[in-house]
């Protein structure tokens, strides 16, 4: 179940404050190495079943493997869960909740209940995605705020903190009553774009974090941030998008970047918008890629170039690997 820690661990000058000092690979382990094999084997991890592979990926980016589980479904589609290993105090737990959202949290309320009854004193529930959050509010009156519940929900089954990649809502999370903490993986997605030589002079994108987003991707692309407002009807659904003034967007290549996308509603528009403005190369991008009911092709026939999306949620598109960014947060939020 532990094993001491690989060098595929990032050693990036970030983590000193954390304690974690620069190793050294060539011969014996040294004083380094000890420390931070040290810090490390005092967790478990346990890859839930809708996040496998990422789970997997972290581990292996840790050092670790994951806590043997046994998982399987019976015929009328309940899930069962069995801990084959004896967890360590602190174990994080590797569980999206993307769709099926409604199966996902509850095999995660499941599994956190179960290791609260091993004595297992400290939950992380690392959810790469987290549904819900986009219910953050009554936006009509009568209305369940549907995150509230979940949080709620999670802290009941015994979850102590809550660490998730880019959420809709992250005010939200301040005000749950279970600690949390959101990883933002911008600058890695735009890194993706680079390597695959995509030229980009504008990074766009829509909503209330939208400007944070095209900020922080923009720097790794060395282009100009651009927010879009966006606008969703709460009777209809229907979306509407505008794009700030004073940019020319003739001739030159655009990334659109959004935390998730789903019925492709905002990001197919956008695309129209920017080939209208005759955009020559419009990339698709987001952290969190549903893709539900056909709206990649959705996007795609609006007319843009590409589509690429993060491993948080397993589709297609999810090119961009992030385990390497959470192994390292992970780590000094463990130490």
């Amino acid at each position: 179940m532990r094993r001491a820690i690989s060098p595929k661990l990032s050693t990036d000058k970030s983590m000193l404050g954390a304690g974690i000092r620069p190793l050294s690979w060539g011969g014996d382990i040294n004083l380094e190495e000890r420390i931070v094999s040290e810090m490390v084997e005092r967790f478990s991890l346990v890859a839930g079943p809708a996040s496998s592979e990422l789970g997997n990926r972290i581990a292996e980016a840790m050092g670790i493997r994951p806590l043997r589980l046994q998982h399987k479904v019976f015929p009328d589609g309940e899930s069962y869960f069995r801990f084959l290993e004896k967890p360590d105090s602190t174990v994080v737990l590797v569980q999206g909740t993307h769709p099926p959202q409604d199966k996902h949290l509850l095999q995660l309320l499941l599994m956190s209940m179960g290791l609260k009854e091993l004595g297992v004193a400290r939950i992380v529930a690392l959810v790469p995605y987290l549904a819900y959050a986009r219910q953050d509010r009554a936006f009509l009156e009568g209305e369940t705020v549907s995150l509230k519940v979940v949080l709620h929900l999670m802290k009941s089954a015994g979850v102590d903190e809550l660490v998730t990649v880019n959420p809709h809502a992250p005010w939200a999370l301040r005000e749950s009553g279970v600690l949390s903490h959101s990883i933002s993986v911008a600058k890695t997605l735009a890194s993706g774009v680079k390597r695959r030589g995509w030229q980009v002079s504008y990074v766009v994108s829509p909503g209330k974090k939208g400007m944070e987003l095209a900020a922080e991707a923009s720097l790794e692309l060395g282009a100009e941030p651009v927010k879009a407002e966006s606008w969703r009807d709460p009777n209809t659904g229907e979306v509407k998008v505008e794009v700030e003034d004073g940019h020319s967007f003739s001739n030159k290549g655009v990334m659109i970047i959004d935390d998730v996308v789903s019925s492709g509603g905002t990001m197919s528009k956008l695309v129209k918008k920017l080939k209208s403005a005759n955009a020559s190369k419009v990339y698709a991008c987001c952290i969190h890629g549903l893709f539900i009911g056909g709206s990649d092709q959705k996007i795609l026939e609006a007319g843009a170039d590409a589509i690429l999306a993060t491993n948080t949620v397993p589709n297609k598109y999810a090119e961009v690997d992030i385990s390497a960014e959470i192994a390292n947060f992970l780590a000094k939020l463990i130490s």
